[in-house]
């Protein structure tokens, strides 16, 4: 019902027929805040902080991971509303710790950030999403402003973490430096249609199997897998082409991603099915392990499944998507 009543207020507030004094005066809890425990990235859902009716059913979406956005989508004179409401949205609600809940601020550069960040901390994220990371530089300063904010608040350190946005020609040529900047950082998302404005390339060279995209996208994925950082594939614009969605969605698999953004409910019920591990495969990594543990209690070092040699390398990716639905 006290939800019922901010939405009430935010609606009367986009009307014009109170200020935004009004809301800030709503009344903020301290609700519990689970740590994420899911086992899937599959789908990152982009929820904008302005629109009251989108907050109303966020926790009600499928999506893996809520991203509320304060940046790119959230209009000018709309920023200082969203980052109230968001804050007032988030403190009075819990966090199960089934969902990633995640706030993605404006780029540290920009004349938003620090308000950002000085009234969205308090609500305690899963983690914060920086836009637009030009060096390991923006990380350090991020990752400072959350220790100081953790310590103030008697906070464990590393409560909060930090996902990325790699979305510039700097932060894809330093890409290494930039993720292992932090021990915060557990996600990147590439944004690859900013990355390739900044690179003057033209946004027509973006489409399922185009040579350039796939060569960046993997060498993106493969990178943030070496470094145990996990890769979220770019958003898919179109989000009345469903067909187009599955179709890179399922390219973006088979490139090393563990997720994709998602700009509609729609895009990530497909994303959901895409991401996620089959029956067939759950079953088969069950059998590859069971047998080729059998096989190194008798000495043997391989084993023969359908056909296929099976060695220590395909025993341990058993391993990891057994493990993957255990955690």
């Amino acid at each position: 019902m006290e939800l019922d009543k901010l939405f009430e207020l935010a609606e009367r507030f986009l009307e014009g027929i109170i200020p935004l004094e009004e809301i800030e005066k709503f009344p903020e809890s301290s609700p519990e805040r689970v740590p994420f425990k899911g086992v899937f990235r599959r789908s990152a859902l982009l929820i904008s902080g302005d629109r009251p009716r989108h907050l109303r059913k966020a926790f009600l979406r499928p999506a893996d991971v809520l991203i509320f956005n304060l940046e790119d989508g959230v209009a000018e004179k709309s920023k200082a509303f969203a980052r109230i409401l968001l804050r007032k949205f988030l403190l009075n609600v819990p966090f199960d710790g089934l969902k990633e809940v995640v706030i993605r601020i404006n780029p540290l550069d920009s004349e938003y950030s620090w308000e950002d960040m000085f009234l969205i901390f308090p609500t305690i994220p899963h983690a914060v999403r920086l836009s637009k990371v030009k060096s390991y530089r923006d990380v350090v300063a991020l990752d400072g402003a959350l220790t100081a904010f953790e310590k103030a608040h008697g906070l464990p350190s590393g409560t909060v973490k930090i996902h990325l946005s790699i979305e510039t020609a700097s932060a894809i040529e330093s890409l290494e430096k930039i993720l292992t900047s932090s021990p915060r950082v557990t996600v990147a998302y590439l944004g690859i249609l900013d990355l390739f404005a900044d690179l003057d390339i033209s946004q027509d060279r973006i489409y399922p199997s185009s040579p350039l995209s796939v060569h960046v996208k993997s060498k993106f994925a493969l990178t943030c897998r070496s470094l145990r950082v996990v890769p979220i594939a770019p958003a898919y614009q179109n989000h009345e082409d469903l067909k187009g969605f599955e179709k890179e969605a399922l390219e973006d698999r088979e490139l090393g991603f563990e997720g994709k953004m998602c700009i509609s409910v729609r895009q990530v019920e497909i994303a959901n099915k895409v991401f996620s591990p089959s029956q067939e495969e759950i079953e088969e990594a069950k059998e590859i392990v069971r047998l080729y543990e059998e096989a190194l209690k008798e000495g043997k070092g391989g084993i023969t499944y359908k056909g296929r040699f099976i060695d220590q390398p395909i025993y341990r990716d058993a391993l990891n998507k057994l493990k993957a639905l255990e955690d």
